[in-house]
């Protein structure tokens, strides 16, 4: 049996009817979105400590302990964890089922592979595990956890997740591109899909 035909039955052929650009159109908009959310308590705790409106362009952990103590880095980095977990966990699970905004805004929604809505379970396998962690480059959040992980253990793992969060992200968005049911590597982990949805038309 060839490479091809194994890499064929490996991955999931099926046909989609959500194409790669109407994904990306809300990737983008999530890209904003979550770094809205993620750096809006970090910019405020920022202000009410420094009251450097200039600086505030500009900020991120490394120089929020150059300016604070310690522990406020590290309080500033996991509040941004937490509003990005609210943003891609939260929302999706609670407010709008199987939607971030920006799939909400397109059209589209995340269901497991039976099309039922996910679960709290599947959503922080596919959303914290798959995009964050392991696919992390493509995504704001990566870069505060990469940070924490460097601070508290003193060494420099920054680049390091950030080569591996490239090289996963890459071979995601090749699966996505290639095979015809457009699911990324954190579809396959979680066993997801995304489809087309419509807001139901109120009576």
């Amino acid at each position: 049996m060839s490479l091809y035909v194994r890499l064929k039955t490996l991955f999931d052929d099926s046909p989609s009817n959500v194409d790669t650009g109407k994904r990306f159109f809300a990737y983008l908009i999530d890209w904003f979105l979550g770094a809205l959310f993620m750096m809006f308590p970090i910019c405020l705790l920022w202000l009410f400590q420094t009251h450097d409106m200039e600086g505030m362009s500009r900020v991120s952990l490394w120089l929020i302990q150059d300016r604070l103590s310690t522990s406020q880095t590290y309080l500033a980095g996991c509040i941004g964890i937490l509003f990005s977990l609210f943003y891609y966990v939260v929302i999706p699970w609670k407010i709008f089922p199987g939607q971030t905004l920006g799939k909400r805004a397109v059209g589209i929604k995340i269901v497991s592979l039976d099309e039922k809505d996910v679960s709290l379970k599947t959503l922080l396998v596919r959303q914290v595990i798959g995009i964050m962690i392991l696919e992390g480059v493509f995504y704001n959040v990566s870069d505060i956890w990469h940070t924490l992980v460097s601070m508290m253990s003193g060494l420099n793992f920054t680049g390091i997740l950030m080569y591996q969060g490239l090289i996963v992200g890459i071979f995601s968005a090749a699966l996505a591109m290639v095979y015809k049911s457009h699911r990324l590597l954190h579809d396959y982990l979680a066993k997801t899909k995304v489809v087309l949805w419509q807001e139901p038309v109120k009576k």
